[in-house]
């Protein structure tokens, strides 16, 4: 969304010039996540799984008193705080003049604090994996959190325990090539998320543009081999039914564009469900002046946080071997 800042020059006539600030400021993934307050640097979430199916006629008069551990399958998330922080500066003589875009201290944390929320955003989406603090010492370290595509992989992320258990199935990711994704493709994929976790009443697609014009185009399919349903617009030209919702064999899939700028890939895609993800967050988004030392007013903008998990086996990735 375009923000407008502006002001009056000085004692001239009618004189208004305006500066738009042109972003992609969306940040869909962050805002699907619930937040919760944690004060542990380094949060943890456990994990469980229900026993394998069996089909075990009892012997009659065979004791039952053997006993079964039915917490085998307990595992531990563990994820790691990030702090992230973008810092602005106002010379006291941009305050004191008149210009285009009125450069004020307000201005500049206002701009800031939308920018460490796309940075958030951007983190999130990243293909990293945790990295552990280490404060102060001759060689610190920043900790960094775990992003999506580290934690939606078929090989287990830095914290996640239970080996292979809770790692995402590998048919639960596609790594094709992008002409061969298709909605048989996609079926698969849930239909493999379905087997691990048959609890997803709320799933989502945060689609990158080029996956999502894919799936605008291929996937709205009518009968037989027709791949999607054009809208005659006066007679003049056509356009394509857009895709909000997409109905599969488990239910309906909402999708969400992603911001373009915070995916490793444009066609980059997460199949994401609320249930099994979450932003433990130390810190909120705030503002924080530091003394006037004659140069520049200057200040920080930060805020601090952590992705966590109850079972990423549960979650799906599209990852084309040819993305952009």
């Amino acid at each position: 969304m375009a923000q407008s800042y502006s002001d009056t020059v000085g004692n001239r006539e009618s004189l208004r010039q305006t500066a738009e600030l042109l972003a992609a400021d969306i940040t869909p993934v962050t805002g699907l996540l619930n937040h919760t307050a944690t004060k542990n640097k380094r949060p943890r979430n456990l994990m469980d799984k229900l026993k394998a199916p069996a089909n075990t006629p009892h012997v009659e008069g065979v004791d039952t008193n053997v006993g079964r551990d039915a917490f085998a399958n307990v595992a531990e998330f563990e994820g790691q705080a990030q702090r992230t922080v973008v810092e602005y500066a106002v010379t006291k003589e941009q305050e004191q003049e008149d210009s285009a875009v009125v450069a004020n201290m307000i201005r500049a944390a206002d701009k800031s604090a939308i920018e460490v929320a796309i940075d958030k955003e951007f983190v999130i989406c990243g293909d990293q994996d945790k990295t552990a603090d280490v404060p102060g010492g001759g060689a610190p370290v920043g900790g960094a959190t775990h992003g999506l595509g580290a934690l939606i992989n078929n090989t287990p992320a830095t914290g996640l325990g239970g080996g292979t258990d809770y790692v995402t199935p590998l048919a639960s990711i596609y790594s094709g090539t992008k002409a061969l994704y298709d909605d048989a493709a996609m079926g698969a994929q849930i239909a493999s998320m379905w087997g691990q976790d048959t609890t997803m009443q709320d799933l989502w697609l945060v689609a990158g543009p080029g996956l999502r014009e894919l799936i605008v185009a291929n996937f709205t399919r009518t009968a037989g081999a027709a791949s999607q349903i054009d809208y005659n617009v006066n007679g003049t030209t056509t356009i394509p039914w857009m895709v909000e919702i997409i109905d599969s064999q488990f239910g309906q899939i909402k999708m969400k564009s992603a911001n373009p700028n915070c995916m490793p890939s444009t066609d980059r895609g997460y199949f994401i469900n609320p249930g099994l993800l979450s932003i433990a967050e130390y810190q909120g988004i705030e503002s924080e002046n530091y003394p006037f030392l004659g140069g520049a007013y200057k200040g920080a903008v930060d805020t601090r946080y952590a992705l966590c998990t109850s079972g990423p086996n549960g979650l799906g990735k599209v990852k084309f071997s040819d993305e952009a």
